[in-house]
C-alpha cells in the first residue's frame, strides 16, 4: 500500500533511535502534512480484514498525532516545551482537533474510542502513541495486517519492560503500574483477566514471579503520566 509507504518513510526519517520525533525538521519538508492530505480521501473499503483495518487505524492514529503536533507547533514553537501538561491543553489536543480520514472527521479520542470498541484488544494501548514521554513508544516502521498479532504482543512487552510501564520496588513492596491500567481497566477485564493477570502475562520474568509471589498481598499504585513532548533533542 502507498500510503504505508509513505508513512513509513516519513517515520523513518524523523524518529529517533528512542523512539522520539524531530518535529521541527518535520515541520520544515511538509511530508507529514501530504500524508494527513491523503488519508483524507483514502478509501476505507479497500481494507478487507480486521487485521488490515486495525493495523490502518493504529498506524493513522500515530501519525495524526505526530500532525497534530506540528500544527501546534507552527502556531506556537513552545508547545514543545509545554506538550500537554494541562488539562485544556490535551482537550483541545485529542478531543477538539479534528483530521479527515476516509472522507469524514475525527478526533484523536474519536478514533480510539472507535478502535477499543470494535476491535476489543487491550494490546491496542500498547501500540497507539499520544505523542507525549509517558506514552507507549512510536514503533520503528509501521504495524501490519500481516504481523498484527505478533507485533501487539512485542508492543505490549516492549511497554512493560519500560520505566513508564512497570516499576517494581521491593524495599517498599510496591508495584508501580503505567495509568494505561487505571483509565481502561474495563478493557483488560473484558478479557476475562484481573488488570494484575493481564500484567503479568506479559511483563518480565522478575515481575511475573512477584506477582505471583505476591498475589494475595500485591501492593499497587499507579505511575504518574510523564506529558511532555517525546520530542527528540
Amino acid at each position: 500500500m502507498i500510503l504505508n509507504q509513505n508513512l513509513g518513510e516519513i517515520i523513518d526519517r524523523y524518529r529517533d533511535s528512542h523512539g522520539n520525533v524531530n518535529y521541527f525538521a518535520l515541520m520544515a519538508d511538509r511530508s507529514m502534512v501530504n500524508y494527513a492530505e491523503t488519508l483524507s480521501g483514502f478509501d476505507l473499503g479497500t481494507l478487507k480484514t480486521r487485521d488490515a483495518q486495525l493495523a490502518f487505524w493504529i498506524n493513522s492514529y500515530n501519525a495524526l498525532s505526530i500532525y497534530g503536533v506540528v500544527k501546534k507547533l507552527e502556531k506556537d514553537s513552545d508547545f514543545a516545551n509545554r506538550g500537554n501538561k494541562s488539562f485544556l491543553s490535551r482537550a483541545r489536543f485529542f478531543a477538539v482537533q479534528k483530521f479527515k480520514v476516509g472522507g469524514k472527521m475525527y478526533t484523536l479520542k474519536t478514533i480510539e474510542d472507535n478502535i477499543r470498541k470494535e476491535f476489543e484488544d487491550p494490546r491496542i494501548h500498547f501500540a497507539l502513541n499520544c505523542s507525549s514521554l509517558g506514552c507507549p513508544l512510536l514503533k520503528e516502521g509501521l504495524y501490519s495486517a500481516e504481523n498484527l498479532d505478533k507485533e501487539l504482543d512485542a508492543a505490549t512487552k516492549l511497554y512493560l519492560s519500560s520505566t513508564e510501564g512497570l516499576r517494581l520496588d521491593k524495599e517498599e513492596d510496591i508495584l508501580y503500574i503505567s495509568m494505561i491500567f487505571k483509565w481502561y481497566k474495563k478493557d483488560f477485564e473484558v478479557t476475562g483477566k484481573t488488570v494484575t493477570e493481564y500484567i503479568r502475562e506479559y511483563a518480565p520474568n522478575h515481575i511475573r514471579e512477584y506477582i505471583h509471589e505476591k498475589k494475595d498481598t500485591l501492593n499497587l499504585k499507579n505511575i504518574e503520566w510523564d506529558w511532555n513532548l517525546n520530542v527528540s533533542t
